[in-house]
C-alpha cells in the first residue's frame, strides 16, 4: 500500500505540475477511459486502464524552446539526455524534464516527430509524427496498457502504445509509427560527438522542480503497480535491459549481466552482430547494431511483458530467493 501510496503521489506531484486539477473527493468516480471512446481495440479492452493523471493531466510539450548549450545551464556533463540528429540537427532532451512531461512535439531537421519517455517502463523512444501524409499532435491520454503510458493524436483521439508505436485502439488502430534513432547517455557524451546541439529548454520552471524526480523511489522499488501480461521476478523490475528484435525474435541484455561480462560485450543474433557497453557509473547504455535490429531500452518488466518470449542473453537460469 506505502508503495502504491507513492506512486499516486507521484501522479498528483506531475498533474499539479501541470496545472491540472485533479478530481475532488466530493465529484463522482473519474471516467476509466478519461473520455475517450475505446473503439476497434487490438487488445482486451479491461487491460486498457487509467494510471491516474485524467487526459492531459501530464502536458506534452508543443511548443519547445532550446539554447545552445553555452546556455543551457540546466545540462550538466552527467545529465541524461535523449539525442536525436536528424537532416544536420540535433537537439537534446533532458530525461529529468521528459519525467514530467512525456511528450515533446517537436520537428528536428525538417522532420516533425514525437520523442516521448515513460518513466514508468523507463522507455525512451521517438518518432516520425507522418501518418499517411497527416502530421499528427500527440497528447498524454493518462491511460496505460502493459504498464506503460497511451499517447493519444489531436486528429482522431486513436490511442497508441508508447511501447510499440502502434495504435492499439481508434480510427488508426493497426497502424504504426516510424521509429527515429534515439540515444539515451549523458550530455557530456552527446555533445562531444555532437557540438551543434540545441537543448530543450525547461518548459515551465516556474511551476516545475525539474531537478527533483517524482520517480525515483519507484525506480528503486522491485515491483510493478499495474497489470502486466508476462514477468519474470528472477531479475529486479526496474532493472535496465536493451532488448533487440530481428525477424521476429527478441533477446534482452540485462545491464546485470553486461556488467558481470566487464561491461562491454560483442554478440550475433540471428546473424547479426552487435556492439553493447553498459556504463555503470551513469547508469547509461550504448550500443551498435545493424539498421534491421529493432533496439529498445526499458525496465527489464517492460520488456518481458511485452515480449514474453524473450531470450535472455547469457540467461542464468533458477537464481536464488528469486521466483519466476
Amino acid at each position: 500500500m506505502r508503495r502504491r501510496l507513492a506512486l499516486v503521489a507521484a501522479s498528483l506531484a506531475l498533474i499539479a505540475a501541470s496545472g491540472a486539477q485533479p478530481p475532488s473527493t466530493g465529484t463522482p468516480a473519474p471516467d476509466r477511459t478519461n473520455g475517450f471512446a475505446i473503439t476497434r481495440q487490438l487488445v482486451d479492452r479491461e487491460k486498457i486502464i487509467p494510471g491516474g493523471p485524467p487526459r492531459d493531466g501530464i502536458r506534452s510539450v508543443d511548443a519547445p524552446r532550446f539554447a545552445a548549450p553555452e546556455a543551457a545551464q540546466w545540462a550538466q556533463p552527467d545529465t541524461t539526455v535523449l539525442g536525436v540528429a536528424l537532416g544536420g540537427e540535433a537537439r537534446a532532451y533532458p530525461v529529468a524534464i521528459l519525467e514530467f512531461h512525456q511528450i515533446v512535439n517537436d520537428a528536428v531537421g525538417g522532420v516533425p516527430i514525437a520523442v516521448t519517455y515513460d518513466p514508468l517502463a523507463g522507455v525512451p523512444l521517438a518518432f516520425r509524427r507522418t501518418v499517411d501524409g497527416r502530421v499528427l499532435h500527440f497528447g498524454v491520454s493518462g491511460l496505460l496498457y502493459n504498464s506503460n503510458f497511451l499517447l493519444f493524436d489531436r486528429e482522431t483521439e486513436s490511442l497508441w502504445s508508447q511501447f510499440e508505436g502502434r495504435a492499439i485502439a481508434g480510427e488508426l488502430a493497426g497502424r504504426k509509427l516510424e521509429r527515429v534513432p534515439v540515444v539515451q547517455e549523458d550530455y557530456g557524451s552527446w555533445l562531444a560527438r555532437e557540438p551543434k546541439t540545441q537543448v530543450l529548454a525547461p518548459p515551465a520552471p516556474e511551476q516545475i522542480d525539474y531537478s527533483a524526480s517524482p520517480f525515483e523511489a519507484y525506480a528503486a522499488e522491485d515491483d510493478v503497480h499495474y497489470p502486466i501480461e508476462a514477468k519474470d521476478r528472477r531479475f529486479h523490475a526496474k532493472e535496465q535491459v536493451i532488448g533487440v528484435v530481428i525477424g521476429g525474435k527478441a533477446r534482452a541484455y540485462l545491464a546485470s549481466l553486461v556488467t558481470r561480462e566487464g561491461g562491454k560485450i560483442h554478440d550475433e543474433f540471428r546473424g547479426r552482430k552487435l556492439e553493447i557497453d553498459y556504463a555503470s557509473d551513469l547508469g547509461v547504455f550504448r550500443w551498435k547494431a545493424p539498421a534491421d535490429a529493432e533496439v529498445t531500452e526499458a525496465y527489464w518488466f517492460a520488456w518481458k511483458a511485452f515480449h514474453p518470449d524473450t531470450e535472455i542473453w547469457h540467461d542464468p537460469g533458477k537464481v536464488e530467493g528469486r521466483a519466476p
